[in-house]
């Protein structure tokens, strides 16, 4: 039985450099268990949407998004990074002075707006012997020249910024801060949804009963004496609504039937790489410069590699959504080149190890036409007023929790 052929670097190339219009792909998933919990939005809604499947009105659930769609294949990015797998350039803010094992260090493949992200912009770095913020350092000052015309920072600093889209808004510009349309999209519907039921109870081994005792708000948690509630016009307040015990999770909770999952036919995966959105970039070696061909076309192709890369370690990572909603995909990786009019589309395989080499290649590329690639990770320190915010942060979160004073 044939198969189809390994994606190389020279179909890449010379479909980045061609007029091919992208790569798709499309994935059938099977849901695991017999009912699917999609991501719920304001007023605890699904994304429910009818949409045209092979000429047939059919009704659909949004069981991934585009923008989780991208975290997901950037921390896929992060942990192969981090697994030594391959070297990317990386932005990121040491928290170590906050003293926190949950958050070290948040890089840009992590931050939300990437590059961009608030946490790059209150951090800084050291030049010379006087610290600098970020933005107003000499890679800060490189964004602030950030255009489709000029996308060589991005290059050099944050490639992923380019593939998975970036609106430079908490810089110097504002909401007029340069933006970056995505070039991968990516998202994972349920088909033929059908919206179903979800029960939820407790039973409380303690028994504690609705009418045992009044609780009162207190310093680090709660109490039933008056005298060491926490005043609110000089009355002992209440805990929560009205002090019953289930303000602070003890007793029962009534059996209830609500809205909830849905089952499905399947679920469908569809990705795709645009490859006009790259031809719109440009990348001279440094601002004021004239791009070449040679350097243009090698920096599409690696921000293309980049891209497949992405989504093929997301793929192999598997589909635990969250809670209740695991799928799994039932056939092989097969993308489909989506050629110039006329061209009958070809279907490429990509697997982990095949990705990765078409990323090394790539990256190989760019150095080769002396396009500036910074793969030494940039380390920046959050400034004092950042560090202090997030810990009386987690000292509030603490004290709401009733594990701290």
């Amino acid at each position: 039985m044939p198969t189809d052929p390994t994606l190389s670097y020279d179909d890449l190339k010379s479909a980045v450099a061609g007029s091919a219009a992208a790569f798709r792909l499309t994935l059938k998933l099977e849901a695991v268990s017999p009912k699917v919990f999609p991501p719920t939005y304001e007023g605890g809604k699904y994304a429910t949407e009818d949409r045209n499947i092979n000429g047939q009105r059919v009704p659909c659930v949004l069981l991934d998004s585009v923008p989780s769609q991208a975290n997901r294949m950037e921390l896929a990015l992060q942990d192969a990074h981090d697994g030594g797998l391959f070297p990317f350039p990386l932005v990121s803010v040491d928290f170590a002075a906050v003293n926190n094992p949950g958050i070290p260090k948040i890089t840009s493949l992590q931050a939300p707006h990437r590059i961009a992200d608030a946490i790059l912009r209150d951090s800084g770095t050291v030049e010379g012997k006087k610290p600098t913020k970020f933005r107003e350092s000499e890679i800060g000052k490189e964004l602030d020249k950030l255009s489709a015309g000029y996308a060589t920072p991005l290059l050099q600093y944050s490639p992923h910024c380019i593939v998975f889209g970036m609106w430079d808004s908490t810089g110097p510009r504002g909401g007029l801060g340069v933006k970056f349309a995505r070039s991968v999209v990516s998202e994972i519907i349920g088909v033929n949804a059908i919206g179903g039921k979800k029960t939820s109870s407790r039973i409380d081994p303690l028994n504690i009963r609705v009418n045992s005792g009044l609780l009162y708000e207190a310093k680090g948690g709660w109490t039933l004496d008056k005298d060491l509630a926490v005043k609110e016009k000089n009355a002992p307040k209440k805990l929560g609504k009205d002090g019953k015990p289930s303000e602070a999770n003890h007793g029962n909770v009534t059996p209830s039937i609500s809205d909830g999952g849905f089952t499905i036919d399947y679920a469908e995966q569809t990705t795709v790489l645009s490859l006009p959105a790259l031809r719109r970039l440009r990348f001279p070696a440094k601002s004021g410069d004239k791009s070449t061909p040679e350097g243009d076309n090698a920096a599409r192709t690696y921000l293309a590699a980049l891209g497949l890369l992405g989504v093929t370690l997301a793929v192999e990572a598997g589909y635990d959504l969250r809670s209740r909603c695991i799928l799994r995909a039932k056939d092989a990786v097969v993308w489909q080149l989506l050629g110039k009019p006329g061209d009958a589309d070809k279907p490429f395989s990509l697997d982990k190890a095949a990705a990765i080499k078409l990323y090394k290649d790539a990256l190989a590329a760019v150095q080769k036409a002396k396009l500036p690639i910074h793969l030494e990770e940039i380390i920046l320190t959050p400034s004092d007023d950042l560090v202090t915010l997030v810990k009386k942060s987690m000292e509030l979160a603490a004290v709401e929790a009733g594990t701290g004073e």
